[in-house]
């Protein structure tokens, strides 16, 4: 099933469950779940999001919720779930709340029964990208582009093919599906794409690509001209360090990627009724507007897509959908291509 298939049927389950919210997610107000969370004082969140949002939703959330601190663990999604992996190993996970870029990684969590079920009064907001389960929903839509840096590069790249052009010899860079999320799905959904396949790996590495960590480090390459085009996520050009660089954001004629980008909460998490109140927040409309903000197509219907930036539905018009379950079925497989092509 591919991932609009997928995510419709979310959509539809959803709607079936909204009249089956239990007590947890209909039978308090916000103001009685802060009270029931103040007592725990904090809540701790693992993601991979970038650290100028996450600063900007601690100060919303410490302001709105005096008394809870909101602490987090930041890395790449592959050091995220690493750490995830180890403390269930060790018997318990010790964060409140999972948000990474790479979907596949929830169904994993779930089979080892490491998720909650909460479906909040949030959740009939978002408009895709819900577990039928209840196990996660989408908090946000990462749209991957081309960055060109405007001052290095003359004649502009206008797909994704033309990365692997002569004239764009060891000018580009991509970053590692070993430690993105983001960009595990990219090649997944890239690499099941008949247009593509792995062929198309293939000429970027003979076209001298270079091969960063994450998807930051290829905006930064493109920003610095070290590497003037870059496979990477709109929202890095709103970062503070980058929103001012020469850097132009392509929408490759061939489709964007898109990627559902989901969060949960830990079946056991530490301060579970702290965590339930930044479910509530992060898909508030304050905490989507600040994602808006920075370049970030929000999960919320009722608030405004970036500004200057094309509107959502124009991009699903032509955009590579990723097929989550396939991704997700041959996750080794990809990695291990990957490193045979690459060697890291």
């Amino acid at each position: 099933m591919s991932l609009r298939n997928c995510l419709l049927a979310a959509g539809l389950a959803a709607a079936v469950c909204l009249a089956s919210f239990g007590a947890e997610a209909t039978g308090r107000s916000l103001d009685q779940l802060y009270q029931a969370a103040k007592p725990e004082g904090k809540v701790v969140m693992y993601t991979s999001v970038p650290d100028f949002i996450l600063a900007e939703w601690k100060t919303l959330f410490e302001k709105r919720y005096p008394g809870i601190d909101l602490e987090f663990f930041r890395s790449g999604t592959g050091k995220v779930v690493a750490r995830v992996d180890a403390e269930a190993r060790a018997g318990k996970v010790q964060g409140d709340l999972i948000w990474v870029a790479d979907q596949t990684v929830f169904p994993s969590l779930i089979k080892q029964n490491l998720l909650a079920v909460y479906r909040s009064p949030e959740w009939d907001k978002v408009g895709f990208g819900k577990d039928p389960g209840g196990h996660f929903v989408m908090g946000r839509v990462l749209v991957a582009v081309i960055f060109a840096n405007t001052g290095a590069t003359k004649d502009m790249p206008t797909t994704w093919s033309d990365l692997t052009k002569p004239e764009y010899k060891n000018q580009v860079s991509v970053a590692s599906p070993l430690v993105s999320g983001a960009m595990a799905v990219i090649l997944g959904a890239m690499a099941h794409d008949p247009r593509y396949g792995w062929d198309y790996f293939r000429k970027l590495k003979d076209n001298g690509v270079l091969v960063l960590q994450d998807v930051p480090d290829t905006a930064r390459a493109a920003a610095s001209g070290e590497r003037p085009l870059g496979m990477t996520l709109t929202m890095y050009k709103y970062q503070p360090e980058l929103v001012h660089s020469p850097i132009k954001v392509i929408y490759p004629s061939d489709g964007v990627v898109l990627i559902a980008s989901p969060f949960g909460i830990f079946k056991d998490a530490p301060h579970p009724n702290a965590a339930r109140l930044l479910d509530r927040f992060l898909l508030s409309s304050e905490a989507q507007a600040v994602l808006a903000e920075h370049g970030i197509y929000p999960a919320r219907l009722d608030v405004a897509a970036p500004q200057g930036m094309p509107a959502l539905k124009d991009l699903q018009a032509k955009a590579i959908i990723p097929d989550i379950p396939w991704i997700a079925a041959n996750e080794d497989k990809l990695k291990t291509q990957w490193r045979e092509i690459f060697g890291h």
